[in-house]
């Protein structure tokens, strides 16, 4: 494995999809088409890139044929260009969508669906309605219907900074049961209730590490012990490295510093996941009191006995 260029900020992608409604996975089908537009697009190219089996897609469809069909990407399969193929969810008029709402309200005896309840029911998720009327709440008014309100007790941003305390607890991404577990203060079905599925509570938690930006990581490319849940991206952009003015280390920034340390401590080499009394804090090497800047090269994963009595020292 060759190091990846420095200047590049590191992204993380997980490498399996949040969700597997059909729409997900056609939605995959033509990701993964559009990589190789001008090669057939056999099974063996879907295999090599593709983030769900085949086996799922075939299970789905009946055939590969068929996917590709109600996916539109017949052309792909036959070599023959046409203007209008299989019919797929893009295709219902906004009345057909509205009804299969208005029918699914109906069945479950609700006035109020969740996205959780349309993603596993029907064909079409949240994407759809946003794509038509502009958010979910706005389709289901339209609908006469009225969106379930999310469970008020944790806010976001306390569901990922427990996330990340449990993924540091493990030294990987943490199962669905484990959040049930302590030191986990946020139980799975408050995750489930807010992102609608466990992969999707994942999948959001790796959108806020990657929403900073403006972080320029200098790392190598070492990979941590789940290398398989989610794999590292690098920019093509190479973005300007900006010393940042403030104390408080953002979250996808603390993610960041434990994932290439692995989640242990630089020092000693404690980790949670083999001492369950070691606590990992991420550390300035030049203290914030001495100009020590808040980005990736000047942070590092401390326990907390190698962190007490440094206070603002240089050195260890």
């Amino acid at each position: 494995m060759t190091d990846q260029p420095l200047n590049k900020p590191i992204i993380f992608e997980l490498r399996r999809l949040s969700e597997y409604t059909d729409e997900a996975v056609l939605d995959e089908l033509r990701r993964v088409a559009s990589l190789t537009p001008d090669r057939p697009f056999t099974q063996r190219v879907f295999d090599k890139h593709s983030r769900v089996a085949r086996t799922t897609v075939l299970r789905r469809f009946g055939s590969w044929e068929q996917a590709l069909r109600v996916a539109g990407l017949q052309e792909r399969w036959s070599g023959q260009q046409v203007s209008s193929g299989g019919v797929h969810i893009r295709r219902m008029s906004n009345e057909e969508i509205l009804g299969a709402l208005k029918d699914l309200a109906l069945r479950l005896g609700k006035n109020e669906l969740t996205v959780f309840d349309i993603e596993s029911n029907l064909s079409f998720g949240r994407g759809t309605l946003i794509s038509r009327w502009g958010s979910t709440r706005k389709a289901l008014e339209i609908a006469g219907l009225g969106t379930s309100p999310l469970g008020r007790r944790y806010t976001d941003e306390e569901c990922f900074n427990n996330l990340l305390e449990i993924w540091t607890h493990y030294g990987r991404s943490p199962q669905y049961r484990e959040m049930g577990l302590p030191p986990s203060n946020v139980g799975g079905k408050a995750y489930i209730k807010r992102f609608g599925t466990w992969n999707k509570a994942l999948a959001a938690f790796v959108d806020r590490v990657n929403a900073d930006e403006k972080i320029n990581d200098n790392s190598s490319s070492t990979r941590p012990a789940d290398e398989t849940e989610i794999e590292v991206k690098t920019e093509q952009t190479i973005s300007e490295k900006e010393e940042k003015d403030t104390r408080n280390i953002p979250l996808g920034l603390r993610f960041r510093v434990l994932y290439r340390d692995r989640f242990k401590c630089v020092l000693c080499g404690d980790s949670p996941s083999i001492n369950p009394k070691c606590v990992l804090h991420v550390d300035h090497i030049i203290p914030w009191s001495k100009n020590g800047p808040t980005v990736i090269d000047n942070l590092r994963s401390l326990c907390d006995l190698c962190n007490i009595g440094r206070g603002n020292r240089y050195k260890d």
